[in-house]
């Protein structure tokens, strides 16, 4: 690819990734994997500076706001913090601030913890509580004010007449996060990974009464408006606290000789704090110098936050086994000695691929340490090589499929992140692998997707076992007689699986498609897939160009998930599966939004194209509610061709053959009132 081709593809993936996150709360990657990134795009900008425009996403905030309920544009831009990870990127931050000041400055720094939930500003007016909004994009957020007013932590009046706006982020306690999975457990709910998912997916319920069920509680640590008060930033945080006004409580003011010894205070003492945190951040003190450092585009000049590494433990490995997944990949796990690590005891950790065991020259019998990758998934980081006794004997991927025997292949194409030191994955290209089939199958039916109940472990393993079903499909041929032959299996329980079974015909398109696990396409990308797509029998008519043009105009989807979409529906064997599964009826079309039966476009038709002010999807809704029909392509039918800033001259193109009158969207929005 060309720079310019990188540089767009890149952008294109942050943005989508950007989405993902800050909006639908359904990441694709971690935060590490984002920052490189946002490396990759700084670098290509500092070798080619033309290609750096404003819209870049290394010149802004990142995320977008949502749109579902009313938006609150604030004033002052709601920025983030730069991300450093060693002493040496926290000397290079001194040395800015230093040559930002005035000779003869010297500043003092606040250090606190870096709180790791959900932003929000609330604002208080003659002490009174009267909005609050989460982040959004920086300068637009959403408004969340009766959704804060359920959280007790905040007070509803504070004894202050003038203006107040504060930022601060929601959080979970983690002894709350404890009782609230208790509790969804015993509901047969999911439990909640971490704090920071509970808190981030809470925020912005709708329905205030729902948030009210949840342990949220909100801490700030800033004064946006008010800080007049006060000319430091541990004055204001002192101020807050004395105000009634939740706060971490845990900040310390120091000159530079004493900041890197406060940010292992806070390290060391993290584990005891009631919240999660994963870092510290270091702020010029004084507002008169934060004046003077000013702001990049995207961060302020006088502030950093510095990251923590990932807790950590040591253990012994007692054993390496095989797990064969639902895509053929073979995974190493090591089995260990049972040790206590971020709250939880840990007894495996995935060890990724061969090249992962290889990078660590890691042997059954080592003694490990292991970390729980973005607080979840635990994983081994290190070999503790001074611990190792004896020479224990290499470990070596097996040659062969450990459940179906089939010899396995490296696929180049599996390549992970070389940064990371891992290589190609290793696969069992038989997808009649029993294994593959069990853990299709377990994924398809998981509560999240078809959602069928009584379809155990046990049934599952019997089925593949004995020949019964051999992909996801064939769990719609059964019948119940055939069930009930089953080991530990009676007429009645036979019944009721099938009957499971039959109803998950009716779950909608989106959920079909999360079962059958699409790589890249979650819970949430499934929705915005099937809404777009409508049905599987309209999704395997379109062709490989017209699917990808649809795929590619969901907002959140990047180049690789549009390919990731485009490979599945051109798989011979996915197809296959995806045509019985339309022949035996399971998955009922996407409710459409419903054409107003009158409004000032009825009798319309609109195809939509090209960079508008807002996202398509809600231009779409906007014509529906005033009458008019979208059509996802220029037809004869078509009425106007609303066309934004870079409309494809294919588009154009249609219009001017079928006679398409072109019409810009303020055009739109003018008819849609009432004008011409």
């Amino acid at each position: 690819m060309t720079p310019a081709q990188r540089h767009a593809s890149l952008v294109r993936e942050i943005e989508a990734s950007n989405y993902r996150y800050y909006v639908l709360d359904d990441p694709n990657v971690t935060d590490a994997e984002f920052d490189a990134l946002l490396r990759k795009l700084r670098a290509l900008e500092e070798e080619h500076p033309e290609l750096a425009t404003d819209d870049s996403p290394t010149r802004r905030v990142a995320g977008q706001a949502r749109t579902s309920v009313v938006q609150v544009k604030r004033p002052v831009r709601m920025l983030s913090l730069d991300n450093t990870y060693s002493r040496e990127d926290l000397a290079e931050f001194y040395r800015r601030v230093v040559d930002g000041l005035p000779a003869g400055e010297t500043p003092r720094f606040c250090v606190e913890p870096k709180l790791d939930g959900a932003s929000i500003e609330v604002i208080y007016e003659r002490g009174r509580l009267v909005q609050a909004s989460t982040r959004g994009d920086g300068v637009v957020g959403e408004d969340i004010t009766e959704n804060v007013r359920t959280m007790r932590s905040v007070p509803l009046r504070i004894a202050h007449e003038r203006r107040l706006t504060l930022r601060g982020e929601v959080v979970i306690y983690r002894r709350d996060l404890e009782s609230l999975n208790t509790e969804r457990e015993g509901q047969g709910l999911e439990p909640f990974a971490n704090p920071r998912n509970a808190a981030a997916g809470a925020v912005r319920m709708l329905d205030p009464r729902e948030v009210a069920r949840r342990p949220l509680r909100a801490v700030f640590y800033q004064a946006v408006e008010g800080a007049e008060l006060h000319a430091t930033q541990h004055e204001t945080l002192d101020w807050l606290e004395k105000a009634g006004l939740p706060t971490h409580r845990r900040h310390a003011v120091v000159p530079w000789e004493g900041v890197w010894e406060e940010i292992e205070t806070i390290d060391r003492a993290r584990d005891d704090y009631p919240f999660e945190t994963d870092g510290a951040v270091v702020k010029v003190d004084a507002y008169r110098h934060q004046d003077m450092l000013g702001m990049t585009s995207k961060f302020p000049k006088w502030a950093v936050a510095y990251k923590f590494q990932a807790e950590q433990a040591r253990t012994k490995v007692l054993d390496i086994a095989v797990q064969v997944g639902r895509t053929g990949a073979l995974t190493p796990v090591a089995v260990l000695e049972p040790v206590a690590l971020a709250g939880t005891t840990v007894s495996r950790a995935t060890l990724h691929n061969a090249g992962m065991v290889e990078a660590l020259d890691l042997r059954i019998g080592d003694t490990v340490f292991i970390q729980k990758a973005g607080e979840v998934i635990p994983q081994v980081v290190s070999v503790d090589l001074a611990a190792r006794d004896r020479e224990h004997e290499k470990f070596r991927m097996p040659t062969k499929c450990p459940s179906c025997g089939t010899p396995v292949v490296r696929d180049p194409r599996d390549a992970e992140k070389p940064e990371l030191g891992l290589g190609a994955a290793t696969r069992c290209p038989n997808r009649d692998c029993p294994e593959q089939i069990r853990q299709r199958i377990f994924y398809f039916a998981r509560r999240f997707a078809m959602d069928i109940d009584h379809l155990g472990v046990a049934l599952v393993d019997q089925l593949v076992e004995h020949g019964i079903v051999h992909d996801v499909a064939g769990l719609y041929s059964v019948g119940p007689e055939r069930i009930a032959k089953l080991a530990h299996m009676g007429e009645k329980s036979a019944e009721n699986v099938f009957a499971s079974i039959q109803r998950s015909k009716e779950r909608t398109f989106d959920k079909v498609l999360c079962g059958l696990g699409i790589a890249q396409v979650g819970q949430v990308a499934a929705r915005q897939l099937a809404e777009e797509l409508g049905s599987m029998p309209e999704a395997l008519a379109l062709d490989p160009q017209a699917l990808r043009e649809r795929v590619a105009s969901i907002h959140g989807f990047g180049p690789k998930m549009v390919e990731s979409v485009v490979a599945f529906f051109q798989d011979r064997a996915q197809r296959a599966v995806m045509e019985e599964l339309v022949a035996a009826a399971v998955g009922r079309p996407q409710p459409r939004a419903e054409v107003a039966a009158h409004g000032p476009l009825s009798g319309s038709s609109f195809c939509v194209t090209g960079v508008l002010s807002k996202k398509r999807e809600e231009v779409h809704a906007d014509i529906r509610a005033a009458g008019g029909e979208i059509h996802d392509s220029v037809k004869k039918t078509t009425t106007y061709l609303v066309a934004g800033d870079k409309t494809g001259k294919s588009k154009l193109d249609q219009a001017k053959k079928f006679g398409t009158t072109v019409v810009t969207e303020e055009q739109l929005y003018a008819r849609m009132k009432g004008g011409p």
